[in-house]
């Protein structure tokens, strides 16, 4: 997540849209996030807590606040988000990204197991 956060902060689009689950990349709108980024001056990132989960793949939540400053003011955001390991590499399941995938579909992480078994209880976690 801090790693997600400073590339919000250094304007590094490239590296978000890598780091979100590789079948939701093509549903992010890079100029809006890029926009964001570029028109935001960043506060902070307090990391609340992250749970590990075991298993194949690995699965995770990460709970922090994200702070910002822009032409309406001052915000922050709390979110639990949730996270996927695969093929050694932390992957973002970004909940503004749907995909139509029903429960006994493949997972879209790519771990070869069916997607109820896998990833479906972290989608909008």
């Amino acid at each position: 997540m801090r790693s997600r956060y400073s590339a919000y902060v250094l304007g590094l689009i490239d590296y978000l849209v890598a780091t979100t689950l590789p079948a939701q990349q093509a549903g992010l709108n890079r100029q809006s996030i890029s926009d964001w980024s570029a028109q935001s001056t960043w506060l902070g990132l307090e990391v609340e807590s992250s749970e590990v989960f075991g298993g194949q793949p690995e699965h995770a939540f990460v709970t922090f606040t994200a702070r910002w400053h822009d032409d309406q003011g001052e915000h922050s955001h709390r979110e639990r988000s949730s996270f996927v390991q695969n093929t050694g590499r932390w992957y973002f399941i970004d909940p503004t990204v749907q995909l139509k995938l029903g429960r006994n579909d493949s997972c879209p992480c790519a771990s070869g197991q069916k997607f109820k078994k896998c990833c479906a209880g972290y989608f909008g976690a």
